[in-house]
Formats: structure tokens, sequence, C-alpha cells
């Protein structure tokens, strides 16, 4: 069974967690597999960019982006206020890895509070691959929302490392 990896980033780029994923697990939890499917499908017409809805949930816009054949980062907004950031790292190409984790790095100091507190970056430091770290900057009250605010980069994940021939 092959497996990937989830990193789960303060805003300031601070690993909270890191837990390993498979396929089959994830397909268990309610909504799950619409989401891969819904992904595996747009993935599989535009591997490089896409922008969709989420299924049921048309004010959650999300957009993939590929920064190299093998990496690339994906953004969740709500009526167009950023929810949410995902890094997608495959392990094949180690510079693409880190030309991705750098470029995330520059999206995050943009989406900062400029409080004067630097970033964390400890992202540079996680070494698991597949993996896909992702950034909350939004907790909507709408606990569906907060769901699929949550599983959206998990199952992409899995339609991703699939497609890649990862998971």
């Amino acid at each position: 069974m092959r497996h990937y990896f989830v990193a789960d980033l303060s805003v300031r780029g601070e690993v909270r967690a890191v837990e390993e994923y498979r396929y089959e697990q994830l397909e268990q939890v309610p909504g799950a597999t619409d989401l891969i499917v819904h992904f595996s499908t747009l993935l599989y017409r535009e591997p490089e960019e896409f922008e969709t809805m989420l299924p049921a949930r048309p004010h959650l816009g999300y957009r993939w982006r590929s920064s190299a054949a093998t990496a690339g980062i994906t953004t969740l907004r709500s009526d167009n206020t950023l929810a949410s950031m995902g890094l997608f790292a495959t392990g094949i190409n180690p510079d693409a890895d880190r030309l991705t984790f750098a470029a995330f790095q520059r999206h995050l100091l943009r989406e900062l509070p400029q409080e004067g507190i630097g970033p964390g970056f400890d992202l540079m430091r996680i070494e698991p691959r597949p993996i896909v770290a992702t950034v909350t900057f939004l907790e909507p009250a709408d606990k569906t929302d907060q769901l699929m605010i949550a599983l959206a980069d998990r199952c992409f994940a899995a339609a991703y490392f699939r497609y890649q021939n990862l998971a």
C-alpha cells in the first residue's frame, strides 16, 4: 500500500503535525471520494492549472497551479477570501520540490500580517515525500465549510499523487 504525508503548518510556516495518509483510509471519510473523483477528473484534463468550485459548495473556489511537472501549489478561497494554501512535492525531482517550497515561502511572506514577527519556515526541514503541506488562514463558522477546507488538500493530494503513480 502506497502512502503520502500531510504537514499542517501554522500561518507562520511552523509545522504543527506531519501525518501519513493512505488513499484507502481517506476514501472512508464522508464526502472524500466525491472530492477525489472531482479533482482527478480536473487533473487529468488540465494537469498544469485549473480552477473549480468544490462540489455542493459554490462559494469555495479551489485553484491548482503546477510549478513543475512534479510539484505545485493550491489555494482555496471562501467568497474570495484566502482560506488555505497547499504545497505539493512528490520527491521525484528534488530541485522542483525545493523551488516550489521557496515559492510557497515567498507567498506566505506576502500573506503574513505585518506585525514584525518573522516566519518559522519549518517547511524547508520536512523530508518525507510525497507530501502536501497546508496552511489554513480561515476557519469559517459553518461546520461543513470547515470539513471541506480540511479535506480539500488531502483529497487533491490523493488524486495528484495517484496521477504521479505515487499513491
